[in-house]
């Protein structure tokens, strides 16, 4: 498991969302909307095969920003990407590639939590969410 090439391509397949950008993890300044891996929580050993270490589960919590200049055209963005299916949708980007070129066995996007809440980044206010997503590798 390589935990650099999971968020490198959860960033990736994030960005195939036209003006969207993904970063592979969180830094001090960003550029909205934009979509990086904030957090993870790691369980070993889920599958129990003789001599093996068995799978590693990954919940990675992954926050989407967007703008707060403008809350109504922020709240506006927010929907599309928070749909489960279209264009813009988070979740059918990050699931288009369940093995995120070859990084991980599967992922399933599970639920979005904190939608519409502010998020503070650096000195910045934005909009936002945050998306559960499970890679198992």
């Amino acid at each position: 498991m390589d935990i650099q090439a999971i968020q490198q391509g959860l960033a990736a397949a994030a960005a195939t969302i036209t003006g969207l950008r993904g970063y592979p993890s969180l830094i001090d300044a960003i550029n909205p909307p934009a979509f990086a891996p904030v957090e993870l929580e790691l369980s070993y050993d889920r599958t129990f095969q003789a001599g093996a270490y068995g799978m590693v589960e990954t919940l990675f919590s992954c926050g989407l920003y967007v703008s707060r200049g403008d809350s109504d055209a922020g709240r506006a963005a927010l929907v599309g990407y928070l749909a489960p299916t279209g264009p813009t949708s988070i979740k059918a980007a990050l699931e288009a590639n369940r093995s995120l070129g070859g990084t991980a066995k599967n992922l399933e996007v599970e639920r979005v939590r904190g939608a519409y809440r502010l998020y503070t980044i650096g000195l910045t206010d934005y909009l936002g969410a945050v998306f559960d997503v499970r890679v198992w590798s």
